[in-house]
């Protein structure tokens, strides 16, 4: 039982981190890129994808 009871909380602990990783990724994807005019000098690129690795 305490076997059971340790598989469970290491699979919802996974599980929690799984979704705070997703939720963080989706939030970072929707945030406009930084102006110009809020932050001079600085340069915006989109970042590469895996299909860009070689």
């Amino acid at each position: 039982m305490e076997i059971f009871v340790t598989l469970v909380a290491v699979m919802a602990t996974i599980a929690l981190g799984v979704l705070i990783v997703h939720l963080a990724n989706r939030q970072h994807a929707i945030a406009p890129p930084p102006s110009a005019k809020t932050a001079p000098g600085a340069t915006w690129r989109r970042r590469s994808t895996w299909k860009s690795v070689r």
